[in-house]
């Protein structure tokens, strides 16, 4: 089960990449994690040396436009890597359906308010998926 533990409101302007080792940080105070699975906009040597660096293992695709020529997955990593998919199907939900094309308010606090509460209703959606409602059978 994978579960983000971690998110972080952060202006257009500034490229996920650059908070990939606070946001690590800030995770392993919170609880120990064995494997930082991201995609290949990560792909740096100082993200993948802070992790290593933990004694982490990191599942993130190779650059391509980096000319990336890492070792491929071995098929254990292939399965857990399989998570991201699940990842970026949320991600998507929210902004197709959930987040609003345009926010109107100003600050931060507010912001995060908005897309929170969109994370919220998207759990509301998916967890009923996790539950199986078998009719109660009749006895004659």
């Amino acid at each position: 089960m994978t579960v983000q533990v971690t998110a972080l409101v952060i202006g257009a302007n500034v490229h996920d990449s650059q908070l990939a080792i606070p946001l690590e940080k800030w995770t392993e105070r919170k609880l120990t994690h064995l494997y930082s699975v991201m995609d290949s906009a990560y792909d740096a040597q100082p993200i993948l040396g802070y992790i290593e660096g933990k004694g982490r293992v990191p599942l993130i695709e190779a650059n391509k436009r980096r000319g990336g020529t890492r070792q491929s997955f071995t098929p254990a990593q292939q399965e857990r890597f399989k998570v991201r998919s699940v990842i970026e199907r949320a991600n998507a939900h929210l902004k197709d359906w959930l987040i609003p094309s345009q926010i109107f308010v100003r600050g931060s606090a507010k912001v995060s308010f908005q897309l929170l509460c969109a994370v919220l209703a998207l759990a509301a959606l998916k967890i009923p998926q996790y539950f199986e409602l078998k009719p109660a059978s009749r006895e004659a």
